[in-house]
C-alpha cells in the first residue's frame, strides 16, 4: 500500500499545484519551527512534572501510613492491659474491613473504566483500615514496653514531618505544572505522544493508507485526541488545516482501535474543536485519491481562482500558474 502523510494532504488540500511544488522547493517557517521546539520542550517538561507528581503522592502516602502504624504501635506498647473483649472487638473490625475491600476489589472488575479509579481509592482505604485495626488486635497482645513506645513516636512524628515536607514540595511542584498544562489541554489529560518537533516516530494507518506525527496527542478519560499548533493568527479554521487534523483523527482511530471524538487546531489567537465525522473522513480520502492520481501522472496543477491563496502561498515564487 501507498501511503500519503497528513502534511502533504494539508499542501494539496490547500492548493495541488503549491504541494506538487514543496516536493522541489522546500520553504520552511522558522517562526513555525521555534513554536514547534518550544512546545516539544514544554509539554516534555509537563510529562517529566506530571510523573515526579506520581511518584510524590505515592511516596506521601506511603509515609503517612507508616508513620499512623507507628504512632500506633508506640501507644500499644506504652498502655497495654485492655480487655480480652476489646481485643476480640478489634480482630472482628479487621476482619469486616478486609471483607469490605474484597466486595469493592470485586465490584472493581465488573465496573466501567471511568469508575475504576473511586473504587481504587476505595479498597485502599478500607485495606489501610483493615490493617490498622489488626496491628492493635496483635500489639494489644505484646508486653508493655514504655521505653521502646516512645522512640516509635518519635520515629511517627519524624515520618510525618517528611511527609509534610514531600506533600508542601509536590505543591510547589503542582502549581508550575498547571500554569504550563494549561496552555496545551485540560487540566485532567494525559501526554500521550509527542510529536511537535520532528522528533516524535510517525504513526501510520494501514486501514486509511495515511501517515504523519500530530503535534501531540493527549487522553482524556478513553479519547485519544490528536492537536495541531500552527504559527498564525486566524478567527476561523483553514479547510487545509481541517483537512490535516482529520487526517490525524484516521491515524488515531487505526492506532488505538476507537475514533476520537473530534481533533484540535490551535492558532495563536484560538483554538478550534473540530468533530471527527464521515463527510470530513470522506474528503481526506479523496485527497488522497488525488495526491497518488497526481503523483502517478507526474504532474499537478492550480485548482482555485482564488488571488488570496496565491498572495500567501509559500511558492508563489516558483508557481507558473500563480494568479498574481
Amino acid at each position: 500500500m501507498k501511503y500519503v502523510s497528513a502534511g502533504d494532504i494539508e499542501k494539496y488540500a490547500y492548493c495541488p499545484l503549491s504541494w506538487w511544488l514543496s516536493k522541489k522547493h522546500k520553504v520552511v517557517s522558522e517562526g513555525g519551527v521555534a513554536r514547534h521546539r518550544q512546545a516539544e520542550e514544554e509539554l516534555k517538561d509537563i510529562a517529566k512534572k506530571e510523573k515526579i507528581l506520581e511518584v510524590y503522592e505515592k511516596a506521601s502516602l506511603a509515609i503517612s501510613v507508616t508513620a499512623t502504624l507507628a504512632a500506633i504501635s508506640g501507644i500499644a506498647l506504652m498502655y497495654t492491659g485492655m480487655e480480652e473483649t476489646w481485643n476480640s472487638f478489634f480482630i472482628i473490625l479487621s476482619f469486616l474491613w478486609l471483607y469490605n475491600s474484597l466486595f469493592f476489589l470485586y465490584k472493581h472488575s465488573k465496573v466501567d473504566s471511568i469508575l475504576k479509579p473511586r473504587y481504587e481509592k476505595v479498597i485502599l482505604i478500607s485495606s489501610i483500615g483493615a490493617i490498622i485495626l489488626a496491628l492493635i488486635s496483635i500489639l494489644l497482645r505484646i508486653p508493655r514496653n514504655p521505653e521502646l513506645g516512645r522512640f516509635v513516636e518519635i520515629v511517627a512524628l519524624l515520618w510525618v514531618i517528611s511527609a509534610n515536607i514531600l506533600f508542601f514540595h509536590s505543591l510547589s511542584v503542582s502549581e508550575k505544572l498547571i500554569e504550563k498544562k494549561v496552555r496545551y489541554m485540560p487540566l485532567t489529560g494525559e501526554i500521550e505522544y509527542i510529536g511537535a518537533a520532528y522528533e516524535g516516530e510517525e504513526i501510520v494507518s494501514e486501514k486509511y493508507g495515511i501517515k504523519g506525527k500530530p503535534d501531540y496527542i493527549i487522553r482524556l478519560n478513553e479519547d485519544y485526541i490528536p492537536v495541531e499548533e500552527k504559527s498564525g493568527d486566524s478567527e476561523h479554521p483553514y479547510f487545509s488545516h481541517v483537512m490535516q487534523i482529520i487526517a490525524y483523527c484516521m491515524i488515531i482511530e487505526d492506532k488505538y482501535g476507537s475514533p476520537p471524538p473530534y481533533g484540535i487546531l490551535k492558532y495563536r489567537n484560538r483554538q478550534f474543536r473540530i468533530p471527527y465525522e464521515e463527510k470530513w473522513k470522506k474528503a481526506v480520502m479523496k485527497i488522497r485519491e488525488n495526491i497518488l492520481r497526481d503523483m502517478e501522472r507526474g504532474e499537478a496543477h492550480r485548482n482555485h481562482r482564488s488571488k488570496e491563496k496565491c498572495a500567501t502561498c509559500a511558492r508563489r515564487e516558483f508557481c507558473p500558474e500563480k494568479l498574481i
